[in-house]
């Protein structure tokens, strides 16, 4: 926990811990009503109930053989699908993650871009700490089953590059921080990493969310992140995932820090997501926000189909 006055306890009272000082922390009303109106804090027991009756009562209602929806049957709490997310998305009984290539260099990535494996014009990328569910979070928010995951630390080596639809690419990151490898292998993936956001050209890397444990908050390693992305003028935004696993107020409380020490941080957007790539709960805003991000090349695409059509 960092203190508003410092970090690391820098600054704080004399003889009072970050357990208490942890307690003070200001509760943000509309933080609260959004916690529980997204049912954030829903534990995964409770949402997988819930997943069973909808299949249920779906398999009743529509036919016993009929495929039921990967939200449904995954995601209970991801929410009903607006219109434009549903046509973005694609087509619900196929799957909308494609694992395109895999590099281990910046050089495969730039040989990749130009043998046109790497088609897609725009590329938003999923950094943290390891294990923190940076897989996870792709295939909720995609409401697909294709990035690969684990519970093993450091399980993601390279980076994969995953298509959705023709329009944009998810970049699955290595995670920094602990991995269950050697410290020369850890280092060679933290290379790779820095090396792939710095060169690739804001125009095509438009963001990178940064996913870190909403039980913890903003550690040390994260820290250094998030500077390390803001002096290299790489625009970024921080997703608290795993708030499943959180008490309400906690959760308030943490997001509260995270958002003291963000909005001090030049290229950050300042809107903090907070989510359960476990439950879907809050997953379909940063849904919308890709939808929005790649919105005006799906309109100059549609333009372009309906033209070659008329012609």
């Amino acid at each position: 926990l960092e203190h508003k006055g410092g970090r690391n306890g820098e600054g704080k009272p004399k003889g009072v811990s970050n357990r208490a000082l942890f307690r003070q922390t200001p509760v943000d009303a509309n933080v609260m009503e959004k916690i529980k109106t997204l049912k954030l804090c829903e534990e995964n027991r409770a949402a997988q109930r819930v997943a069973k009756g909808k299949v249920r009562a779906f398999k009743k209602e529509v036919s016993p053989n009929h495929k039921v929806p990967v939200q449904m049957r995954f995601y209970p709490f991801f929410g009903a699908l607006d219109p434009e997310i549903n046509k973005f998305l694609g087509i619900p009984k196929r799957d909308k993650l494609r694992l395109v290539t895999t590099c281990g260099t910046v050089k495969q990535v730039e040989e990749a871009t130009e043998a046109s494996l790497i088609a897609t014009p725009i590329e938003v990328a999923f950094a943290g700490r390891s294990n923190v569910g940076k897989s996870s979070l792709i295939n909720a928010l995609s409401l697909a089953t294709c990035a690969r995951s684990a519970n093993v630390p450091g399980y993601t080596q390279s980076l994969h590059f995953y298509a959705l639809r023709k329009d944009l690419s998810l970049v699955d990151m290595p995670g920094y921080g602990y991995a269950s490898a050697g410290y020369d292998q850890v280092d060679d993936w933290n290379d790779l990493v820095d090396s792939y956001l710095v060169s690739r050209g804001k125009k095509r890397l438009r963001r990178v969310y940064v996913v870190i444990d909403s039980r913890h908050g903003i550690k040390q390693n994260d820290r250094e992140f998030l500077h390390m992305l803001s002096k290299a003028k790489v625009k970024f935004q921080v997703v608290m995932n795993k708030t499943d696993a959180c008490k309400p107020s906690d959760l308030a409380k943490r997001w509260w820090h995270v958002n003291e020490e963000i909005k001090r941080l030049p290229n950050a957007v300042h809107r903090i997501h907070m989510c359960s790539s476990r439950t879907g709960a809050g997953v379909q805003e940063i849904t919308k926000e890709l939808y929005h991000l790649t919105s005006h090349i799906i309109g100059t695409t549609s333009s372009v189909q309906q033209q070659q059509q008329q012609q």
